[in-house]
């Protein structure tokens, strides 16, 4: 699931498509409620264009391109990867198993074989709603008549932008003050679920050497796949100043020829690395997208609709908004799946 009803992700049959199917219907149930007060708006400009095209039009503003200098880099790769779950879920948690013992030897094999279990824990994060309203003024939109739907379009693009930062400032930094049953997300940056780093080099300098930066890089890597056992594809996600400073070319012992980026992207275990503008300076992070590492979890995909209206001068009002949430996994003995580092 997207930050769209992207149907194509899961099954109809499955407990993930019935979700996104109930988060489909309380959206157009929440559209129709306001509906008629802005038929006349939505359709007496132009003929051609029904109330169903025109918020086909608003939400398609919400299919994020990934832009330039990394914003939203992040957000948007997580959010093609999130867990749907059910809107009235403010919780939500994941088992934890442990392991077992290990097994026994013998010649025989008489010895008796020996049962064993394991044990659960639980983790998890809260879901959080965010939301952005935009409205036009009644008389501004009988000025602007003329040019169609275009101020709705401009309108909710600039909202789905202000939304998206709110969005984006969550994943990075959290928000204390969202708990629920003692559950809090806190950021990539603070969490007490993400590992941590201290950078010992200077890992934007043009004056450090890229095998410095390599072997700096290197070791903050093996935190996640050597102390914590993740050994999954991770990204490693950086601020535009390393990004900057990883294009110098780079002549390796053997004679090949690349940049420094190129040269970190042979150590095992890094799947992608990308630029995210949250980061700055010495700032990076990795981690595992995706649903047994760190993944998004969405109660509802975003979506628009129109408040009602009450009287001939009342605004056209309109709402964006999702619950959406973060957790980094961890397993039952709390070994990480992602990591933020800086000095």
């Amino acid at each position: 699931m997207s930050i769209l009803f992207n149907g194509a992700l899961y099954a109809n049959d499955s407990s993930e498509g019935r979700i996104m199917t109930a988060q489909k219907k309380t959206a157009m149930d929440m559209r129709i409620s306001g509906h008629q007060s802005h038929t006349a708006m939505l359709s007496a400009t132009n003929a051609a264009r029904t109330p169903a095209e025109a918020y086909r039009e608003m939400d398609a503003t919400t299919k994020i391109e990934q832009v330039p200098a990394g914003e939203f880099a992040l957000l948007s790769r997580v959010l093609g990867k999130v867990k749907p779950i059910n809107l009235g879920r403010k919780l939500y948690e994941y088992r934890k198993s442990s392991d077992m013992n290990k097994g026994q030897s013998s010649m025989t094999g008489n010895i008796g074989v020996k049962g064993d279990k394991v044990d659960y824990g639980y983790g998890g994060t809260v879901v959080p709603i965010h939301d952005k309203g935009f409205e036009i003024d009644w008389r501004d939109h009988t000025a602007m008549q003329a040019e169609g739907f275009d101020e709705l379009v401009d309108y909710a693009r600039e909202a789905e932008r202000g939304l998206m930062q709110t969005k984006n400032d969550y994943l990075w930094s959290g928000d204390a003050s969202l708990v629920f049953k003692g559950s809090k997300w806190l950021g990539l940056k603070a969490d007490p679920t993400v590992a941590t780093a201290t950078i010992g080099v200077n890992l934007a300098a043009s004056a450090t050497p890229a095998t410095d930066i390599r072997a700096e890089v290197q070791r903050i890597r093996d935190i996640l796949y050597i102390t914590n056992n993740c050994t999954n594809p991770l990204d490693l996600v950086i601020s535009r100043e390393i990004a900057s400073n990883w294009e110098r070319p780079f002549t390796t012992s053997d004679g090949s020829f690349g940049t420094i980026g190129d040269y970190i992207m042979k150590l095992r275990g890094i799947k992608e690395i990308y630029e995210d503008s949250n980061l700055v300076g010495e700032e990076i992070s990795f981690l595992y997208n995706d649903q047994a590492g760190f993944h998004g979890v969405s109660g509802m995909a975003i979506n628009t609709y129109a408040m009602p209206r009450l009287y001939h001068n009342s605004p056209f009002a309109y709402t964006k908004w999702c619950a959406l949430g973060f957790v980094a996994k961890q397993d039952f003995s709390n070994r990480k799946c992602a990591l933020y580092a800086t000095t």
